[in-house]
């Protein structure tokens, strides 16, 4: 059985660490059950029978809502075979309520046993020292350090001493496309470069009247950003110095990577002219309403809420272009950034630690072959673990191209400034976005302000 915790009571609490950035605090759920310790987690049964751990997780996203219970429901019903224990689900709309309930429990010491959380956000948890770090016997009871893919453990920590999250979705970022569009406009395949990508933008909208080459979403929280990294390091820079000592948000590689990402909106003209004020729930119903045919970061999901739409038969997917608009191969120092280190891992506060036997029994039971192929099924959520992978690329040779980027995703800098950065970039989107609404004019100068604004308050942070 599982039961959702509805309501948390607010209240105010001292800052934890300046690294959790927020402002209003809520109380989490506190964590149930009964201390002390029992059986080792390779045991199976009853040793559990009569604990309740808490776990907090995303709420559904959009369209998913079904999909979503299956999935906690067949997690749930999993962990209590595995241990006679049930798990409650605590669930957060999005990345600034979840960071307000971490901080307020690590200043409360209570609150869930363990939290999902995004792949470019353990830097800035692991820095408040907070959380459970991994043992070589703690991956022994998951199975092994070395049966999860090397990209997802990329980001477990700083180093392999300092481990504090195990990944068990990932959620490799891909361009979507609509191949009957690019059909109409005689596009026989994917853009493989940044030219081609406006080109092919450009070719579909003429010959299907009233749709557009692309579609952005520059004030959505999440895309953005991830689009102008993924440019950025394409032409060879990144947001963070190699050392992580030096924020690099004001280069230039940076700049043109915001600019590049507007000049689909003020130059190419191949984004619609309602977008600039989209956030991805927008976008994504575009494309599947047919009026936009591509996306250039996606994930499975999109497909996934296509249901059985005629649409969805048209849905395909393909690496994102990874040469620069304007030249013929990336400069020096340049990769492909086909996609972050995406996807969710589960962390395990350090005063938690009583129930540290049945999180990881929890955790052992999401990375569990047939969760993790419920999960792609259900959700689109794509593996972590090696078997895994190899399995469901077995079982779906037609999304082999999208399974394979799932080895080459780059990870983010793990520093505790990452919040800072991300949010940043968000924001430094989102005013240029304003600024093209209002005055109908790119603003090359208010830009640089800003970038160099953001840069100084990542600085700060590290």
């Amino acid at each position: 059985m599982t039961k959702r915790i509805l309501g948390a009571t607010p209240r105010r609490v001292a800052t934890v660490a300046a690294v959790i950035a927020v402002a209003a605090m809520t109380i989490a759920g506190c964590s149930a059950g009964g201390g002390g310790t029992t059986p080792d987690t390779e045991q199976t049964g009853q040793w559990g029978k009569g604990r309740t751990i808490t776990a907090l997780v995303p709420t559904a996203g959009a369209g998913l809502a079904d999909q979503y219970k299956e999935y906690y429901d067949a997690l749930a019903a999993k962990f209590e075979e595995d241990t006679g224990a049930t798990v409650e689900w605590q669930y957060f709309n999005n990345t600034d309520e979840a960071n307000t309930i971490v901080q307020t429990s690590l200043a409360s010491s209570s609150g869930p046993d363990l939290l999902s959380y995004g792949s470019s956000f353990g830097g800035t948890y692991a820095a408040t020292g907070g959380f459970h770090v991994l043992t070589e016997d703690d991956w022994a009871k998951l199975g092994g350090r070395d049966s999860y893919l090397p990209s997802m453990i990329s980001m477990s920590g700083a180093t392999p001493d300092e481990e504090i999250g195990v990944p068990h979705t990932s959620a490799p970022y891909a361009m979507a496309y609509n191949k009957q569009l690019l059909a109409n406009a005689g596009v026989t395949a994917p853009p493989t470069t940044w030219d081609e990508f406006v080109d092919v933008a450009k070719r579909v909208q003429a010959a299907n009247p009233g749709v557009y080459g692309a579609g952005f979403d520059p004030a959505d929280g999440f895309d953005p950003w991830k689009f102008v990294w993924s440019y950025t390091k394409q032409l060879g820079g990144d947001f963070v110095s190699d050392d992580n000592t030096t924020a690099t948000l004001d280069s230039d590689q940076v700049d043109d990577a915001v600019t590049f990402f507007f000049r689909q909106y003020y130059d190419f003209g191949i984004v619609p002219p309602e977008s600039l004020g989209w956030k991805n729930a927008e976008m994504v119903s575009a494309f599947l309403a047919g009026k936009v045919a591509m996306l250039p970061i996606a994930t499975k999901s999109v497909a996934t809420a296509a249901g059985t739409d005629p649409i969805a038969d048209d849905i395909a997917f393909a690496p994102l272009p990874d040469v620069p608009y304007g030249l013929t191969e990336r400069p020096a120092g340049g990769t492909p950034a086909l996609s972050i280190v995406a996807g969710r891992y589960w962390a395990m506060p350090s005063y938690a630690d009583k129930n540290l036997d049945l999180s990881l029994a929890l955790i052992k039971a999401s990375t569990s072959l047939d969760i993790q192929e419920k999960q792609y099924d259900l959700v689109g959520w794509a593996p972590t673990t090696n078997e895994s992978l190899q399995t469901i690329t077995d079982e779906h040779p037609e999304d082999s191209d999208t399974l394979d980027i799932i080895q080459e995703m780059e990870p983010t800098a793990f520093t505790g400034a990452w919040a800072t950065i991300q949010s940043g970039i968000s924001s430094v989107v989102a005013k240029a976005a304003n600024r093209l609404a209002q005055n109908g004019t790119w603003d090359p100068n208010a830009l640089r302000e800003d970038l160099a604004g953001v840069n100084a308050s990542a600085q700060r942070q590290m």
